[in-house]
């Protein structure tokens, strides 16, 4: 569970941090898909903490969480052009901020903080016999 914590905390942060060095439709496109990853495992990372690592829940709402991440993503991919134009083309910054900026910034904030409030794993039953 602290990889996954250490994976999340990663992308959000590279998710950041590329939107703000990278002045191409390529480096804005990895922003949102990095973004876009960290989301719906900082969902499960916080469902799997809250039910257990047994329960059905996490399962399903991380499938919700990873199509409703998915599409908003491509949402935001088409916002700014990114499927129209070469990827080594210049963006420009206010385009940049206006359609993924937001995106970028509210998704690794919420991907952050889930993963730095979950405070450890679930208790799990490693002793058990199951041989019966």
């Amino acid at each position: 569970m602290l990889k996954l914590k250490i994976i999340i905390a990663t992308l959000g942060v590279a998710g950041m941090i590329t939107l703000l060095l990278g002045d191409t439709y390529l480096t804005t496109g990895l922003a949102v898909i990095c973004t876009a990853v960290a989301l719906p495992l900082s969902i499960h990372l916080a469902f799997r903490w809250a039910e257990g690592p047994h329960g059905i829940l996490p399962r399903i709402f991380s499938v919700v969480w990873v199509l409703i991440s998915g599409l908003m993503a491509v949402s935001v991919l088409q916002d700014i052009g990114i499927t129209d134009i070469a990827l080594s083309a210049t963006i420009d910054p206010v385009r940049k901020v206006e359609g993924a900026g937001y995106y970028v910034s509210s998704t690794s904030l919420v991907s952050i903080l889930l993963a730095v409030i979950v405070p450890r794993s679930p208790k799990c039953d490693n002793d058990s016999n199951d041989e019966d």
